[in-house]
C-alpha cells in the first residue's frame, strides 16, 4: 500500500478554529485519537562490524565488502507497534469490555482498551514531487507476545510516545490534525502494558514546546505503481490543498524528516 500525503503545522491559537473550518469543510464532527507508540530499531546483522573497510592493497576485493557493507545497513527501517486507545463506549462483550490480548503473553485473552498493530513506513520517494508518496503497511496485532515476535524478528525496544488529536475524513482522504506527547520512559515488556498515563495526559509535556499541532492529509492506495490510482490521489489532495490555503498551509514533507532507516555508520 502506499501513502500520499501533504502536511502543515496549526499553531496553538489556531486549532479550535481549524478543527471547525475542517468540520464544516468535511461535514463530520471530529472524532478524537488516542494513540501510544513503541518504537522499535532494528539490530545490525551478526558480524557485520567485523567485516573489513575500504581500502588498504586489497583494492578492488575491499570496495566490494564496502558496498556489500552499505547494502545491509542501507536495508534497515525502525518499526512501531502502535496501540489505538479504544473508547470504553464502543467496547462490547458479555461484561460490556472486549476481549482483546495484552501483547505479552501467550495469546490469552485480557481486558484491554489498546487496539495494537505492527506498522512500517518507507522513505519517500526522491525528487520534487507535488505530494509526499511512500511505501507504508500497517499489520492488526490480536494475540501473542509482541515484545518476543519483534525480539525473534531483529528488533529490540528503544522508546515509546503519545499521540492525540482528531481526525476527519472526505470521501477517500483522512485529515489527522495531532500532536506529540513524550511518556515516561520503561521497559518494553511494562510498554504495552502500562496505560496509567491516560487519566492524567494533561499532564504529560509535549513534545513541541510552543503547543502547535501538526496536520496531516493522506489518501492511501493499495498500488500506488498504477499511474491513474496515482494522478487521481494527487489531484485530491492538491484540490485539497486549495481549498483549505485559507486555513492552513498544506506542503509536501521533510524527505529527511520522514526517513525511518537507521542512520548509517562508518
Amino acid at each position: 500500500m502506499h501513502e500520499f500525503a501533504l502536511y502543515g503545522l496549526v499553531s496553538r491559537d489556531d486549532h479550535d478554529r481549524t478543527l471547525q473550518q475542517l468540520a464544516g469543510y468535511t461535514r463530520m464532527q471530529p472524532q478524537e485519537t488516542t494513540e501510544i507508540h513503541l518504537v522499535f530499531k532494528p539490530r545490525k546483522p551478526l558480524g557485520l562490524d567485523h567485516l573489513p573497510s575500504a581500502g588498504g592493497s586489497q583494492g578492488v576485493m575491499q570496495q566490494d565488502v564496502q558496498k556489500l557493507k552499505t547494502m545491509l545497513n542501507a536495508g534497515l527501517y525502525y518499526m512501531q507497534l502502535i496501540g489505538e486507545i479504544v473508547p470504553q463506549k464502543s467496547l462490547v462483550t458479555e461484561n460490556g469490555d472486549v476481549a482483546m490480548s495484552n501483547g505479552n503473553d501467550d495469546g490469552k485473552p485480557d481486558t484491554s482498551a489498546v487496539r495494537w498493530s505492527l506498522d512500517f513506513k518507507d522513505t519517500p520517494e526522491p525528487g520534487k514531487q507535488a505530494v509526499s508518496t511512500r511505501l507504508v503497511s500497517r499489520i492488526p496485532m490480536n494475540d501473542g507476545n509482541f515484545v518476543k515476535f519483534l525480539d525473534n524478528f531483529g528488533y529490540e525496544y528503544v522508546s515509546r510516545y503519545m499521540v492525540v488529536g482528531s481526525r476527519f475524513y472526505d470521501h477517500d482522504t483522512s485529515l489527522f490534525v495531532h500532536k506529540v506527547l513524550r511518556l515516561p520512559q520503561v521497559p518494553a515488556d511494562e510498554a504495552l502494558r502500562d496505560t496509567s498515563f491516560l487519566t492524567k495526559t494533561s499532564e504529560l509535556p509535549e513534545q513541541d514546546g510552543s503547543g502547535g499541532y501538526l496536520i496531516q492529509a493522506s489518501i492511501d492506495v493499495v498500488d500506488g505503481n498504477n499511474p491513474d490510482l496515482k494522478d487521481r490521489a494527487t489531484r485530491q489532495l492538491l484540490a485539497l490543498k486549495e481549498a483549505l490555503r485559507q486555513a492552513v498551509e498544506l506542503t509536501p514533507g521533510d524527505r529527511l524528516a520522514l526517513d525511518t532507516r537507521v542512520p548509517l555508520t562508518s
